[in-house]
């Protein structure tokens, strides 16, 4: 027989904060190898080229040379990437919620 499986979905942990529900959900991909790869190639380019972390992290203008040019795409890049690991999470814990919610109403 199959494990019952508890799921804890938005409406049941949240009743206004959906940002909070977003930032805990897409989290979840910290722990995934490709994030793990992705956030240490962004840390080898910001010491290599530390003009690139600062054009990101602060806020006045920074100097780039086309090495730190290229690097700053780099990153830029492997950011968008992270950010997509934490959209594929949100997606499947949507996809979870809407089980959970199908069984609730006794239509699954």
């Amino acid at each position: 027989m199959a494990k019952d499986l508890s799921f804890s979905t938005f409406l049941d942990e949240y009743d206004a904060d959906f940002f909070d529900y977003l930032s805990k959900t897409s989290a979840a991909c910290h722990s995934d190898k490709r994030y793990k790869e992705l956030t240490e190639q962004i840390k080898t380019l910001y010491e290599q080229h530390p003009n690139v972390k600062a054009v990101l992290d602060i806020d006045r203008p920074c100097e780039l040379s086309e090495e730190d040019c290229t690097a700053l795409v780099e990153v830029l890049k492997y950011k968008n990437e992270m950010a997509g690991l934490g959209l594929k999470e949100v997606y499947f814990k949507g996809c979870i919620d809407c089980v959970s919610y199908l069984k609730k109403l006794n239509m699954l």
